[in-house]
């Protein structure tokens, strides 16, 4: 069985794919690396992929073209050791009865303690208190909020959202939920959550959290109209992609100082030093860290999952069609 890791020489290798993950993988076949320093073109999957029955790809992997599935004469398992596979996998690779799985659902629980951790560090001004006693204020103990009992709005509910609902469960909290792929029945029997519209669920909402997945219906989800329905002294929180908001207008938003903001993510990444939003009170900014202490727990799934493929196991971690045709790009 040869198992094809396309993880190029890099610092981040070392993180994600520590020595023995790559021992993991070897007493399950014969493993071929990406030695160089680069990340794999087009051109080199297509010349890698001969005779490969497994591919473990991360990010930086290139898209499973038709001309790279041309070339895939033996490829049975993509396990994609990171987050979504959207923008790795085409129809054509379901077409051709090539098991997709992914670590999607293993950084999920990491992205929701990221978000709880932001809706604490927002509501009791974590980062404010904290360089008002570095820059030498007086005692200032001015009026925090809580978690306990508020209203917290998702917008969204995968696999973050499903960590997240359960992380706040000693909060007390109520839930509304906007996700136009849930079915009607989605929360029966859990008298503090409902499924709702996007406006109802933004302007309700106390904590705004932003769980749906990059795609053309998603784009600007929560432009100018939809910002203006949250209310005064809100919290919202992106740990999600940036593109879903209106970085401009959510930056003249908390211009104002209407509500708060915590975002971990951008419509450009890096974000510029001259964005609107660095120089914001009322916004605290991360560099798109909420899913970072998965580390190579991505990596161990997948070992998990290639061992379970080749014993005929069901796998645990299998993104069928249905599903990647919902997720990032």
């Amino acid at each position: 069985m040869n198992i094809l890791i396309t993880m190029h020489e890099c610092e981040e290798k070392g993180i994600y794919f520590p020595q023995n993950t790559i021992d993991g993988f070897k007493k399950l076949g014969n493993v071929i690396m990406n030695n160089s320093n680069k990340p794999f073109t087009e051109e080199d999957l297509i010349r890698n992929i001969r005779d490969v029955d497994v591919c473990v790809s991360h990010w930086w992997c290139p898209t499973f073209t038709d001309a790279v599935l041309a070339n895939a004469n033996r490829l049975k398992l993509i396990a994609h050791a990171a987050g979504s596979v959207g923008f790795l996998v085409t129809e054509n690779v379901y077409k051709k009865g090539i098991k997709v799985c992914g670590s999607n659902s293993i950084m999920a629980k990491y992205v929701a303690e990221g978000t709880l951790a932001y809706m604490l560090a927002g509501l009791r001004e974590i980062p404010e208190h904290d360089r008002g006693m570095k820059n030498k204020k007086l005692w200032e103990q001015y009026d925090c909020n809580t978690l306990f009992g508020k209203k917290i709005g998702l917008i969204g509910f995968g696999s973050v959202g499903v960590h997240l609902v359960n992380l706040l469960k000693p909060f007390d909290v109520k839930i509304k939920v906007y996700d136009p792929y849930l079915k009607e029945n989605a929360f029966e029997g859990c008298p503090n959550m409902s499924l709702s519209t996007l406006d109802d669920t933004i302007a309700w909402a106390e904590v705004l959290s932003i769980h749906a997945s990059q795609t053309p219906e998603t784009y600007h989800l929560l432009n100018r109209e939809k910002l203006n329905l949250i209310k005064d002294n809100a919290l919202l929180v992106n740990t999600a992609r940036g593109s879903i908001i209106d970085e401009a207008e959510l930056a003249g938003q908390l211009k104002q100082g209407r509500f708060h903001a915590v975002i971990d993510v951008y419509e450009e990444e890096p974000l510029s030093v001259d964005s609107p939003l660095r120089n914001l009170d009322h916004a605290i900014l991360i560099p798109h860290m909420a899913g970072k202490p998965s580390r190579e727990n991505l990596t161990y799934g997948m070992i998990e999952e290639v061992g379970r493929f080749l014993n005929n196991e069901p796998l645990k971690y299998e993104i069928p069609y249905d599903k990647f045709k919902t997720m990032t790009r």
